[in-house]
């Protein structure tokens, strides 16, 4: 409450604010319409829609897999058996690429890939991992790569994996391209007795493959366990891609939670062991510990993380 002598000033002005408050005239209903109209205006605009994936009819048998959907595009990338080519002993052939527009079904290109070894072996469609604005599209033969440019009017590349040693081919199967997924600009893979591989995409017109920076081949079973340094943003991941045949399971495993500065400065005999230091290149040249064979970074207690890499390394084999 206040207390104390009210000044004629005082009712005057307190006067007038009642009136100000009474007043329902035109100005107040100008303002409600205008609101009115507001809320009409913002409930009118239609909202973004969200897509959904293609709902597009193909015209001839889709293996499981052989339908991806391109979202950053949203184009639909079809593999499809070829009308007219099966036979009763092999079957069909599914090397039809069809790329066709997500809303309208439209076909915007198609093609009839090479043979794949044998008329009845099909293609597949890479998986896109860790990217959703990917502009390839990856294809896996039997041997070989192919890679699908959506920027450069669909052109098609075919790629030949290499390897950390030569391999030896035990037999026909050997160099059976597993399973392939696209990372980022890379295009990574796996084979069957062979290992891993790697494509290096970021150069559309010049695709490149790339080694591993380590590989260890473990005695028990002969498997190789790569190590691929890759380049990206802020750094370098290392991703060690594992297949697990009988789950039929292909996993990258990105070591780094996010990309890291460190040195290769590493000699190539230092490289095929199952343990591996990598140095960041911070003022303390902090190591990072790899165990290939479990395809991850070994914690180092803080008096082994102090030592020279001869140490820890001899340190990670005594913990076997």
């Amino acid at each position: 409450m206040i207390r104390g002598h009210l000044s004629p000033m005082f009712l005057l002005i307190a006067l007038f604010l009642m009136v100000a408050c009474t007043d329902t005239g035109t100005t107040s209903n100008t303002s409600t319409s205008g609101t009115e109209d507001s809320t009409a205006t913002a409930a009118e605009e239609p909202a973004t829609p969200t897509l959904t994936p293609p709902d597009c009819q193909i015209n001839t048998e889709v293996l499981d897999g052989n339908r991806v959907w391109v979202k950053s595009k949203d184009l639909l990338a079809v593999i499809k058996a070829d009308e007219g080519e099966a036979n009763e002993e092999m079957g069909p052939s599914h090397r039809t690429l069809e790329i066709l527009d997500g809303r309208s079904c439209e076909q915007k290109f198609q093609t009839k890939l090479p043979e794949n070894t044998s008329p009845d072996f099909p293609y597949y469609i890479a998986e896109i991992q860790y990217n959703n604005i990917s502009n390839i599209i990856g294809i896996q033969g039997f041997y070989k790569v192919i890679i699908c440019d959506l920027e450069q009017n669909y052109k098609l590349t075919e790629l030949k994996p290499a390897f950390f040693t030569e391999r030896e081919y035990d037999d026909p199967q050997s160099g059976m391209v597993q399973r392939l997924e696209v990372w980022e600009d890379y295009l990574l893979g796996y084979t069957q007795d062979l290992g891993a591989f790697a494509f290096d995409l970021s150069d559309r017109n010049a695709p490149k493959a790339v080694l591993p920076f380590a590989e260890w081949q473990d005695p028990d079973n002969s498997r190789y366990h790569s190590m691929f340094l890759l380049p990206t943003e802020g750094g370098v991941q290392a991703i060690l891609p594992f297949y697990d045949a009988e789950e039929d399971n292909f996993m990258l495993y990105p070591l780094f939670d996010e990309p890291q500065q460190v040195s290769d400065q590493i000699t190539q005999s230092a490289r095929n062991n199952q343990f591996l230091v990598l140095r960041k290149q911070d003022e303390a040249r902090t190591p990072l510990a790899i165990d290939l064979g479990a395809r991850d970074l070994v914690a180092l207690p803080a008096n082994i993380a102090a030592k020279n890499t001869q140490d820890i390394l001899k340190w990670m084999r005594a913990q076997q």
